[in-house]
């Protein structure tokens, strides 16, 4: 009986919970790839992003020091073009939007979003103006998140490669000025 009891209650606040607003789980999903957006970005800086621009700028600029000839031509037609891809792809990162701005953008969508759930569990808003407001900050949020997740993943596909890249173009520049090595 004290079992039938405890599940009657459990279910009742289960459905009163669920049937506070129909809005709140819309705002959580968001808030939630809002929130792994932000740690995406967080984690390329933490796992060494910069240093790794760093690295292929030094290689970019040897690079550039170096005259076409014959003797070297292999060099030029693949090894470069991979060193060029990968610059350029790095570069544009950090032409797009700097991190304090992507930063910036995503932990105000969060602080908008964490205050929209506050006012709709007070029931401060009527249901259209959540709805609003809730399309206000997914059109603000979505081409956002996509654009940083979807920024995030290439560059962890190009930070993948850099430290086995890095060492085999030190060691090309090393063989270019001596071959015998």
């Amino acid at each position: 009986m004290r079992y039938v009891s405890l599940l009657l209650i459990a279910s009742s606040l289960g459905l009163f919970t669920s049937c506070s607003s129909p809005f709140e789980a819309e705002i959580d999903q968001l808030l939630t790839e809002s929130q792994e957006a932000l740690t995406q970005l967080q984690a390329l800086y933490i796992d060494g992003i910069e240093a790794d621009y760093a690295d292929l700028e030094r290689h970019a600029s040897i690079a550039r020091t170096k005259r076409f000839d014959s003797l070297h031509e292999d060099f030029f037609r693949n090894e470069f073009d991979v060193l060029k891809y990968h610059y350029r792809q790095t570069s544009r990162w950090f032409e797009l939007q700097t991190y304090s701005e992507w930063e910036a953008q995503l932990t105000l969508g969060i602080q908008q979003l964490e205050n929209l759930r506050h006012d709709v569990e007070k029931g401060l808003l009527e249901d259209e103006a959540v709805r609003q407001a809730i399309e206000s900050e997914k059109n603000a949020l979505l081409p956002l998140l996509g654009e940083v997740k979807t920024s995030c993943a290439s560059m962890r596909e190009l930070m993948a490669k850099h430290d086995s890249l890095d060492n085999h173009w030190q060691m090309m520049w090393d063989r270019w000025e001596n071959p015998t090595l």
